[in-house]
């Protein structure tokens, strides 16, 4: 007698059925793969029986799946056949695909995904277009970034832990944002199971050149392993809301030399490292989830703290000397002791009022805090000597999104209507980032005399927040009963309003009036000890905050879409169709003190724009499909670049300060792909791309007196072209005792070419050259090998990352650039029952990063080895 229960599975491939004592036959489907069934499964009282089973994928012609919104996508094999059914040029990669790498974060996942490549471990480029190309939607929804420089969210917030799918669309439709360049990264949470789950997780690991080691940090609040600073960095509350303006120097009022004192006296006096010895990293996790009835809920928590290392890491800077000849400018040797702590998670719940009417309450959260010691000495030419310098900088990126989405078909007019509402903040707080300079003994290895420089003494205070609020309504209509042809009309509006509010106060002790009257040779601390802030022969205060220290930034954006997809003899289906959006985007950069007499600079854009679009598929069988697609696209430029806030990165030496005149790129895009999926979870595909971009915005360099700064402009033009393989096949086919073993393999040549205009002829060294950040060759291998009756998966890595552009330089210095890389990693996996062991291998081949100017070292470094063991269990 059949019972008639059903189950799923959940993200790894598990399930559990509770049956009544005896004998079952039980059956086992997967889309595009070939069933199976156990006979006599004997089920006993008090006991769990543990079934692991196999599903074979089909072969050759196969019927069509259709796959609708409910379908597991957290499978590669369901992830391909979304590809293959996708309007637009898409590569994705599921969470199954996720759980055998060794990436913590989107950022290092995104590193496997063809024609994409990761810069300074966060920042993602898409066929060869910068950060600032790409874009990224949090389940739908674009997200605020914490970062000042950028427009993007830093994809290391994103832990891998809470992701079930990452889909890149490379080719632009409608329903998209029409700021679309280089390509949209989609990230999608994980949802609710359909039935019980919970999961724990515990890791660590070692890094051959951090773990174990000599690791500097310093003295900080009680709360700063938990990422939270309690206070202790905080201006004090005795320094007042307004600029600390001395008596007598603008005229009347003013504060006294005795009140200046007391405000120099009241900031905490932590300036000196502490060498203590770097921990292994502690990773832990918690996920429960469960369906109970309509309603379900998911909720997850990860929590991760790590130490990570660079010591000796060259940086040299050069300029031109006689007769065009490079000679060096500074040479440094940088040593960066980072303590960082991540945490965040998710809240869902989902609630299904029927089969066809759903909805929806996701919510992200994640919280990043890094704790940095950077020190660095050598030889500087401004100084004629040795210098050394110190930085404690402490910064907090917070990110939250929460979303409120439904999801309703009308059977009787054969519609789906989405509808959703969103709102997202992200917030970034850098306390108290302090510096001190001293003269350099370079054969004793140690400090001299206090160095009266412009960054020495300095302690600077950042605060950066976002907040974004969206919402979208789509509505698609299957016509193919009222028209007898088969063909879709999706149509739908939306809307956003992001505000930006950024303060910067900057601080620097300075020699006062008369004989200093303190031991220069001293350390940091006994320098500028209480008794040494003093109106007379001593340090003094001073607030050197700019008038172009804040800015204001709103963005508001309205749009309309309407799109058809209709399919042709049998054969040719064709997606076409235009959005309209009105872009209004405002910059006011001002002083924080005088917010209304004190306006600098005010930025202005009004953009109505029309993006046309169109993309055939073309089906030369069941399993095989030529794409074409055109669409016209715009990149807006960033609130940061819009603002005339001047910002200095010592590290770099060089200020960046924004451009209020900058305007609107624009963009034509043209695609051609050829898929051809062989299986379930096989394919070969081959890509070609091209993209015309009018006025680029590009950073350029610009001498002033004070040396050199970047800044931004519009180019005169920029071209991006290339082509794309990828195989993903079973070795199988060389022997079916290989038919377990996986090969996944793609390549992405990229050439791009950016001219900057005649006003920057007597600038710039190249005024034609390829788009920052753009490697001309990128690879992926990976060897995936999987044992079910063991429980053992194996996988090799190996990424290659070709020779990319990092500087423009100026004044006939060479461009600067970033050598070629090799990485490879290792991960092997072990099932024991509901236990899992995970070992990953990141990095063994260790190679030195390299940046070269002119064929000199301009910049190389290490980043170690690393191993981390992780062990998980399921209840």
């Amino acid at each position: 007698q059949p019972l008639g229960k059903k189950g799923f599975t959940d993200l790894d491939g598990r399930f559990r059925l509770e049956l009544p004592v005896g004998k079952y036959n039980i059956r086992f489907f997967y889309p595009m793969f070939n069933s199976k069934e156990l006979r006599n499964v004997t089920i006993k009282a008090g006991e769990t029986s543990s079934i692991d089973v196999a599903l074979t994928p089909q072969k050759g012609e196969m019927a069509v799946v259709e796959v609708v919104e409910s379908a597991e996508r957290a499978s590669e094999a369901t992830q391909i056949l979304l590809r293959k059914k996708a309007a637009a040029v898409t590569d994705r990669i599921s969470a199954e695909a996720i759980a055998k790498l060794p990436a913590s974060d989107a950022a290092e996942i995104l590193t496997k995904v063809t024609g994409v490549s990761i810069v300074k471990d966060k920042y993602v480029y898409v066929r060869g277009l910068g950060d600032r190309y790409a874009k990224t939607t949090l389940n739908s929804l674009r997200l605020p970034s914490p970062e000042p420089e950028k427009k993007i969210v830093p994809l290391d917030l994103f832990s891998s832990e809470t992701i079930k799918s990452i889909n890149v669309v490379k080719s632009y439709i409608p329903d998209l944002p029409g700021e679309f360049s280089g390509g949209l990264v989609q990230i999608e949470t994980k949802d609710y199971p359909d039935a019980f789950q919970a999961k724990a997780s515990v890791s660590t690991g070692y890094n051959d050149q951090t773990t174990g080691r000599d690791f500097k940090t310093y003295k900080g609040g009680d709360w700063d392993c938990l990422g939270f600073d309690d206070g202790f960095r905080q201006i004090p509350d005795e320094i007042p809301s307004g600029y600390i303006n001395p008596q007598g120097v603008m005229g009347t009022g003013g504060y006294t030399p005795e009140e200046i004192t007391e405000f120099g006296r009241s900031f905490e006096n932590v300036w000196n490292a502490k060498t203590n010895t770097a921990d292994p990293p502690v990773g832990l996790g918690f996920m429960v989830g469960d369906k109970l009835g309509r309603f379900g809920y998911l909720a997850t928590l990860n929590y991760s703290h790590s130490y990570q290392t660079k010591t000796h890491e060259q940086r040299t800077w050069y300029c031109i000397g006689y007769q065009g000849k490079q000679n060096i400018y500074a040479d440094f040797d940088f040593s960066t002791y980072e303590e960082k702590v991540n945490y965040g998670g998710l809240l869902n719940f989902g609630l299904d009022l029927s089969p066809y009417h759903k909805i929806a309450f996701k919510n992200f959260y994640n919280r990043k805090s890094t704790d940095a010691v950077r020190e660095y000495f050598g030889y500087h030419e401004t100084w004629g000597e040795d210098i050394y310098d110190r930085r404690l900088k402490w910064s907090e990126e917070e990110l939250y999104q929460g979303e409120l989405r439904g999801d309703h078909y009308l059977d009787w007019i054969k519609s789906d209507i989405k509808w959703r509402i969103g709102y997202s903040e992200a917030q970034l707080e850098e306390p108290d980032q302090r510096e001190i300079e001293y003269w350099w003994d370079s054969e004793a290895q140690t400090t001299r005399a206090w160095l009266d420089s412009p960054q020495s003494g300095t302690r600077f205070f950042g605060d950066l927040y976002e907040d974004r609020y969206d919402f979208g309504l789509d509505w698609k209509v299957d016509g193919s009963d009222l028209l007898r042809l088969p063909v879709a009309l999706k149509m739908g509006i939306s809307y956003y309003w992001r505000e930006r509010e950024f303060d910067y106060r900057r601080f620097s002790y300075t020699r006062g009036p008369g004989n200093l009257d303190v031991d220069i040779f001293a350390d940091a601390e006994t320098l500028f000890a209480p008794e040494n802030i003093k109106e007379q022969d001593g340090f003094i205060l001073r607030e050197i905050t700019r008038p172009t220290d804040s800015y204001d930034a709103t963005e508001r954006n309205e749009a309309a879409y309407g799109m058809l997809d209709f399919t042709l003899f049998d054969c040719l289906r064709v997606v076409g169709g235009v959005r309209l959006e009105a872009d209004d985007l405002k910059v006011v950069t001002l002083n924080p003190y005088t917010p209304q007499s004190g306006i600098e600079d005010s930025a202005v854009l009004n953009d109505d724009d029309t993006f046309p679009a169109v993309s055939l598929i073309y089906s030369l069988t069941d399993s095989m499909n030529l794409r074409l697609s055109y669409s016209e696209t715009v990149n807006r430029p960033q609130f940061r670049e819009l603002s005339s806030f001047e910002y200095t990165d010592v590290s770099e030496t060089e200020s960046v300060v924004g451009n209020p005149d900058l305007v609107t790129a624009s963009l034509d895009n043209y695609d051609i792909r050829w898929e051809w999926f062989i299986g379930a979870d096989e394919l070969l595909a081959a890509s070609y791309f091209y993209k015309d971009i009018r006025q680029p915005i590009e950073k350029v360099q610009q001498a002033t007196s004070a040396g050199m700064r970047r800044f931004y402009i519009n180019a005169a033009s920029g071209e991006v072209s290339g082509f794309e393989l990828e195989v993903r096949k079973r070795m199988g086919i060389l022997h079916s005792y290989l038919d377990t073993l996986m090969l996944s393999a793609n390549y992405t040549y990229t050439d791009s070419e950016v001219k900057l205009g005649p006003d920057m002829t007597d600038i710039m060294t190249n005024t034609t050259r390829p788009m920052y950040g753009q490697s001309n060759n990128l690879a992926n291998i990976v060897l995936d090998y999987t044992d079910l009756d063991f429980g053992v998966t194996l996988r090799l890595l190996y990424n290659y990352v070709g020779r990319r552009l990092d500087i423009g330089a100026a004044y006939g210095l060479p461009d600067i650039y970033e050598d070629a890389s090799n990485w490879l990693d290792f991960v092997a996996e072990k099932r024991l029952g509901t236990w899992k062991l995970k070992l990953a291998a990141k990095n063994l081949l260790d190679e030195d990063i390299k940046f070269t100017q002119g064929g000199e070292i301009y910049r190389r470094y290490k980043e170690g080895v690393s191993v981390s063991l992780g062990l998980s269990k399921r209840f």
